[in-house]
């Protein structure tokens, strides 16, 4: 039964394919390189496996080589009374409103590649602020925040067992009063812990671990070191029916006593309840997917859309397929993403950044058709010499995700011009109307300036909500205009802070300001131009029938006094 979540996963893979403290800052010198720590790091190299106290001194040491841009706290304690860090990342000198991001490693004791790429990021942020002009961006422009390691008293316990999942919250799983003194052994020393399964045919039949009998009970290896599933015990749909996120502690997704009765997703609630993230990524292996909520049920998010554009962007950034997590995997209770989304409306994703089905080993047991299987270590995570190149393949998650919120944050937009008018005549007025749109974060207060070529036209102030657009009315009056094509645009102010520029212009063509009654703008007043008034005589801006050049004189209606103009002209030509 531990063994049931590898085997689903297994299957649906062959389907889909996947309390708080600040340190000290002081000036940083941005013109640092990354090579000078190749040598006095604490991280050393990324060909091994990180543990709880590198990590942390990673973590120290950025903050005290780079105080202007990282800060380091702790969001609460472990049940071992170990700090879980997280790490803000921003350049502090730029104190304007920035939109907040979050990343979140390990919550799985047995996926350490999951706190490895975190861990990377940050490093590589760090250190490449004010040499590197992509990370350079995103540290002047949003606030990253990253809990490298939320299970961290796992560390120890993934060394003693590989097959660990949960935290380490102890339970008497066998009832015998005493807690988790009967886990797995490493029996016959080959350092792997094995399960036995018995194999009809069509049918995996677990039978038991590898080990002794630790607390001479009669029973092999049934009261294990902890533990709660971490990502079964978000209180959004925490007891729903569902695959997984089992009541019973002998589960190895075994959703907790009550909806964040662990210190663990405690301190991730209570850092989310702090914090409007607009974005937030958890990192997790054993599959090689895009997961995005729903979890907990088949039926998809009123924001389903959304959720796939992101990722499908994502993915053909990492080459990872993408499904909603309840379809494209099995339906599980109390995750992590759905509380995000649904306590927090924060848009969070699942990636799962590696699997290896080819990993596992077997060997025959005891009995006919019986079979020792071994290698789950391998089957999360890749070999120590293949870490960094997991890690390249899914950086571009932390980039994407950052300059979609940086993006997002102030932006504002001219999405059309339209002039009523193709030809006016010299001396007359035309409307020409000009949408904008606050496609940002926060109510913006800004200037929108119509131009005819080069000469503005008019300015106007406009006040948008977040998501909402105007359309605003500009009379151009074109006396003191020469005769001649005019392009016609608009564009609005740009932003402090804004970073999205490009659709602050829109162009809308060429009007032509000619002889008062040229209604076709051939340069030329004579018989056509009063057909074409002809046929829109006595019509409105109602009518089917108005046309725009035929009232020449702009009042809205094509009439008598647009024929006295045309009359008054007739006949006459420029070049």
């Amino acid at each position: 039964m531990y063994k049931k979540l590898i085997s689903v996963t297994i299957f649906m893979l062959l389907i889909v394919s996947m309390s708080s403290f600040e340190l000290d800052i002081s000036a940083i010198d941005s013109s640092r390189q990354i090579s000078t720590f190749l040598n006095s790091n604490p991280w050393g190299d990324w060909q091994h496996y990180h543990n709880y106290t590198e990590i942390v001194d990673t973590l120290v040491f950025l903050n005290t080589s780079y105080p202007n841009i990282v800060d380091v706290f702790s969001i609460g304690r472990s049940w071992q009374n170990n700090d879980i860090y997280c790490i803000r990342l921003t350049n502090e000198s730029n104190s304007d409103s920035k939109p907040k991001v979050f990343f979140v490693g390990y919550h799985h004791a047995r996926e350490p590649i999951s706190a490895e790429l975190p861990l990377y990021f940050a490093i590589e942020a760090a250190t490449s602020f004010g040499i590197d002009e992509t990370q350079t961006h995103m540290l002047n422009y949003s606030e990253i925040y990253i809990v490298p390691m939320l299970n961290v008293d796992a560390f120890d316990a993934l060394l003693a067992n590989e097959w660990q999942r949960k935290n380490v919250h102890p339970f008497d799983e066998d009832g015998d009063v005493f807690f988790d003194e009967d886990p797995p052994d490493d029996e016959d020393g080959d350092g792997y812990i094995e399960d036995l399964y018995f194999w009809d045919g069509s049918t995996y039949n677990f039978i038991r671990w590898e080990g002794i009998d630790d607390d001479n009970d009669g029973l092999l290896n049934e009261d294990w070191v902890g533990g709660v599933d971490l990502n079964r015990n978000y209180g959004f749909q925490w007891n729903a029916t569902c695959g997984s996120g089992s009541p019973f502690p002998e589960a190895e997704d075994y959703r907790g006593p009550a909806p964040f009765s662990e210190p663990e997703t405690q301190a991730i609630r209570d850092l989310a309840l702090s914090h409007n993230f607009r974005y937030a990524i958890s990192f997790h292996s054993g599959a090689d997917v895009i997961l995005y909520p729903w979890g907990y049920t088949y039926l998809p998010t009123s924001d389903d859309s959304l959720f796939r554009e992101i990722a499908g962007n994502l993915s053909n950034l990492v080459g990872s397929p993408y499904a909603q997590s309840g379809v494209g995997l099995y339906t599980s209770s109390g995750l992590w993403d759905d509380w995000m989304y649904a306590n927090r409306s924060t848009f969070a994703l699942t990636c799962e950044i590696y699997t290896n089905a080819s990993a596992w080993q077997y060997e025959s047991g005891p009995d006919p058709d019986t079979w020792w299987e071994k290698g789950v270590f391998q089957f999360f995570n890749p070999d120590p010499t293949n870490i960094e190149i997991v890690i390249q393949r899914w950086l571009p998650v932390f980039t994407y995700i950052t300059n979609r919120a940086i993006i997002e944050i102030h932006n504002i937009a001219t999405t059309n011009v339209n002039s009523l008018k193709t030809v006016v005549g010299q001396g007359f007025s035309t409307q020409i109307n000009v949408t904008v749109a606050n496609e940002g974060s926060f109510t913006e207060a800004f200037n929108t300036t119509l131009y005819a070529n080069e000469t503005a036209i008019d300015t106007r102030e406009v006040i948008l909500t977040s998501g909402s657009f105007a359309t605003i009315t500009f009379t151009w009056n074109t006396t003191g205009f020469a005769k001649g094509n005019y392009v016609i645009s608009a564009n609005v102010t740009i932003l402090l802070d804004e970073t999205t520029i490009l659709d602050n212009a829109f162009t809308d063509g060429w009007l032509l300001i000619t002889i008062p009654g040229d209604i076709n703008g051939d340069t030329y007043v004579n018989a056509t131009d009063a057909v074409l008034l002809g046929l829109a005589f006595c019509s409105n801006k109602l009518d089917l029938a108005y046309d725009a050049n035929a009232d020449v004189d702009g009042n809205g209606c094509c009439n008598a006094k647009d024929a006295v103009i045309l009359g008054v002209y007739f006949n006459e030509h420029w070049e």
